[in-house]
């Protein structure tokens, strides 16, 4: 657990809350005729997608491209053929990240258009519902979560679609922060049709999860208190759950993106951040709209 703490605290600058935002938004690409988007498809979208913006291919898997990127941003499979997310790294603020983040989606949409196929694709809705196989294992970290798991419950996070944001936040106001997002919960949840989801895949994988591994707690005293919190669950090492004071050689920011809290503490670099994630990819609402609810929750305006 002293790792964790020092990991959250040591060399952290203190910035003001958003001082840097990054986004992480989600599209299924799915035909007017309910059909999902193949790999073939997705495979000339991100081609298409990364000819546009001269960004680069970063990551392969065999024969399929598996994430483009520019240095910064980056475009890659999220576990479904039909689900791609571009991520934003959190390093501008709020209202320059997320008109950046609208541009990237722009971008990709209108890369989905004719004459990718004869209908535009993009299917701007949480939850994809087929009776199709949609999962696509795009790197090593996958594969060991399909043995880890088991295809059944992985595939049914490779439905859904959501936006989040990180948001960067002083260390001393970091726990407040939590707390504050976690009185609405509520709130989030009401329009979070993921949820169904992501409980019947903490309950279906064969892994054997700490019921709060997803959701997780809401509130606590100080960091140490989170940190405690955190240090309940396992670390996957190979295709196990290893209990965190068995392991030694401990990959931190990989441990972390296991843990699946609706509010979650982030660093990057030497900021100390807050990723925002029970938020439902709908076209319906926009970026901004959604950024303002999370910033209205935590009392800035």
């Amino acid at each position: 657990m002293e790792r964790l703490i020092r990991y959250f605290t040591e060399g952290i600058e203190d910035k003001p809350i958003a001082s840097s935002v990054g986004m992480e938004v989600e599209t299924s690409f799915v035909h007017w005729n309910g059909q999902p988007m193949t790999v073939s498809e997705s495979q000339e979208l991100l081609e298409r997608f990364r000819r546009v913006n001269g960004w680069e291919v970063t990551k392969r898997k065999g024969n399929l491209v598996t994430e483009v990127s520019d240095g910064a941003n980056k475009l890659c499979y999220e576990l479904g053929r039909q689900n791609i997310e571009i991520a934003t790294t959190p390093d501008i603020s709020g209202s320059v990240a997320i008109s950046g983040a609208q541009r990237l989606v722009n971008s990709l949409e209108f890369s989905a258009c004719p004459p990718l196929c004869s209908d535009c694709l993009w299917n701007k809705g949480p939850i994809v519902y087929t009776d199709e196989d949609l999962l696509i294992i795009p790197d090593e970290r996958d594969t060991i979560w399909l043995e880890l798991d088991g295809r059944p419950a992985l595939e049914l996070l490779a439905r859904t679609s959501a936006v989040q944001f990180t948001i960067s936040v002083p260390l001393s106001s970091a726990v407040e922060c939590l707390n504050k997002l976690g009185e609405k919960i509520g709130s989030f949840i009401k329009d979070y049709p993921q949820e169904e989801y992501w409980r019947r895949y903490i309950k279906e994988s064969k892994a054997n999860y700490h019921a709060m591994r997803y959701g997780g707690p809401l509130f606590f005293k100080n960091i140490e208190e989170y940190c405690t919190q955190l240090a309940k669950h396992g670390v996957v090492i190979g295709t196990k759950l290893i209990p965190l004071d068995q392991v030694t050689d401990l990959d931190i920011p990989l441990y972390l993106r296991s843990i699946w809290w609706y509010f979650r503490l982030r660093r990057y670099g030497n900021t100390l951040c807050i990723e925002v994630r029970p938020l439902p990819r709908r076209s319906s609402c926009k970026f901004q709209e959604q950024f303002d609810f999370v910033m209205d929750t935590l009392s800035i305006i």
